[in-house]
């Protein structure tokens, strides 16, 4: 049984963030995140939210109760829980993507370290259709 999981989940944001609450809310991530030893990736277009997170399974569940507590969003829903081989985002107590309005502006090839098993090539389509897909419902895929 692999120590390391993900969580991914997207959610609707309840009212629009000035850049200024994005930084309060990223500072916030980064904190909580570094004390628990999660890393991952906020992905943000001004209405949804696509969060990935990487840990031990306590650690996630720790952290994702407050996620789901949170006021600034609503309509959480997990789109894959499950055991991974390694780290995506290791670098990245919390990474914040906020530029999805076109394709190519965001997540990039550059932006993305290089992924090499199907549940990597899994969660790269899943960033690739949340920023191509700004203002349409993801595609779940299965945990």
């Amino acid at each position: 049984m692999s120590l390391l999981h993900h969580l991914i989940y997207q959610s609707n944001v309840v009212a629009r963030l000035s850049a200024s609450e994005l930084g309060r809310l990223l500072e916030q991530c980064r904190s909580h995140n570094q004390q628990a030893d999660i890393t991952g990736v906020l992905l943000h277009d001004g209405n949804r939210f696509l969060g990935v997170l990487e840990g031990t399974p306590a650690a996630i569940a720790a952290v994702f109760n407050r996620i789901e507590a949170d006021c600034r969003h609503t309509g959480v829903q997990v789109l894959a829980d499950g055991p991974i081989s390694h780290r995506q985002f290791a670098c990245w107590t919390m990474g914040l993507v906020d530029d999805v309005s076109q394709p190519g502006g965001g997540v990039g090839d550059e932006a993305i370290p290089c992924m090499h098993t199907v549940t990597d090539a899994a969660l790269w389509l899943l960033l690739r259709e949340f920023q191509v897909g700004a203002g349409r419902p993801l595609l779940l895929l299965p945990s």
